[in-house]
């Protein structure tokens, strides 16, 4: 008789499955910082979860280069280089940019309405200077335009790239988020869908990258190294946890 197999609780699956994805979303979002570093035991304590489910999920996103393995149980968002960004930026241009052009195909006018609505709360967060919900509410404003593709597979590949792409949104504000290029991009993007013009939808979507993602290029030194973020002991408390607040998803 084969020995069965033990299995495992679906509590402590779907358990593991949220503390992952809790840290997927705060990647892409940008709640961490370039070169910052983690304990495992405070990513725990944060999510008020045990060593274990958060050891496993880091460790998945460290073998999606989201994080890197530091010594003493903790992990490092990496530090970016020029050439690094230049690279994802052109690689994001093509895929989300077939996404647009995907959506714009199918876009219903409910979903330009849920659209409209993410934009609209970007510019409320924008104007009272919250640029921990602006940076929310930026990644939900792609992720359902890119969802109306129904391109599943898709969207495993722009999840992967705004791992590594996410943290470097705080390098964004406030000098570049200042500028009306978003809104307006955001406003084309819109009437594009609206009228199923999936070139339009997919050049609105390539330059917006493009700029982003130069602007963050640029930000780099004479050895080509973008800035990482001072050391954790160096930040102030309250500025650390307002960073890197976690949430169980």
């Amino acid at each position: 008789m084969a020995p069965t197999r033990p299995t495992r609780d679906p509590a402590d699956t779907s358990l593991r499955a949220q503390v992952y994805e809790s840290l997927r979303q705060a990647l892409t979002a940008g709640r961490f910082r370039p070169g910052q570093k983690l304990t495992f035991r405070f990513v725990a304590d944060a999510l008020g979860v045990s060593l274990t489910p958060v050891r496993e999920a880091l460790r998945r996103l460290v073998a999606e280069s989201a994080f890197e393995m530091q010594p003493n149980r903790s992990v490092r968002v990496p530090p970016m280089t020029r050439a690094k960004v230049l690279e994802l930026r052109d690689i994001r241009m093509a895929v989300e940019g077939l996404a647009a052009e995907k959506a714009a195909a199918n876009a219903t006018r409910q979903q330009v309405a849920a659209l409209r609505r993410t934009a609209l709360e970007i510019a409320a967060a924008r104007s009272r200077g919250d640029s921990a919900t602006d940076r929310e509410k930026v990644r939900e404003f792609h992720f359902a335009l890119y969802s109306i593709a129904e391109q599943p597979t898709l969207m495993r590949l722009i999840e992967g790239l705004w791992l590594q792409t996410g943290p470097y949104m705080n390098l964004l504000y406030p000098d570049f988020v200042s500028r009306p290029r978003g809104p307006q991009m955001r406003a084309r993007v819109m009437r594009a869908l609206q009228a199923h013009d999936a070139p339009a939808a997919r050049a609105e979507i390539e330059d917006d990258i493009r700029q982003t993602l130069t602007y963050v290029a640029d930000l780099a030194d004479e050895q080509g190294n973008i800035r990482p973020a001072p050391p954790l002991a160096s930040k102030p408390r309250g500025t650390f946890r307002a960073t890197a607040s976690l949430e169980l998803h």
